[in-house]
């Protein structure tokens, strides 16, 4: 039997990043895809890429971390900044 498959395209995330130039400033606007392939019959995702969207190019990234440093975007999570209990007893004994 044949695997069907379909493509599915879903935005994860845009921005723009401004340019200085000698005429002045230039905008460019990205756009960050999530382009999964998946079976039709069971549909389970077989692959997933992410695709930067800039300047009428497209770039693919095996992750949306890379995907997000190409356009300098960095995110913090929030449990990352989160402090410990240990922290928030030895910030009461103070």
């Amino acid at each position: 039997m044949e695997r069907k498959l379909y493509n599915l395209d879903s935005v994860v995330d845009r921005g723009f990043s401004d340019f200085e130039e000698e005429a002045g400033t230039r905008r460019v606007h990205w756009t960050i895809i999530k382009r999964t392939v998946a079976d039709m019959i069971t549909r389970k995702a077989m692959s997933a890429t992410y695709v930067l969207q800039r300047d009428e190019a497209e770039t693919e990234f095996s992750n949306l971390g890379a995907a997000r440093s190409a356009v300098n975007k960095i995110i913090v999570h929030p449990e990352k900044l989160t402090r410990s209990k240990a922290e928030h007893v030895a910030e009461k004994k103070k």
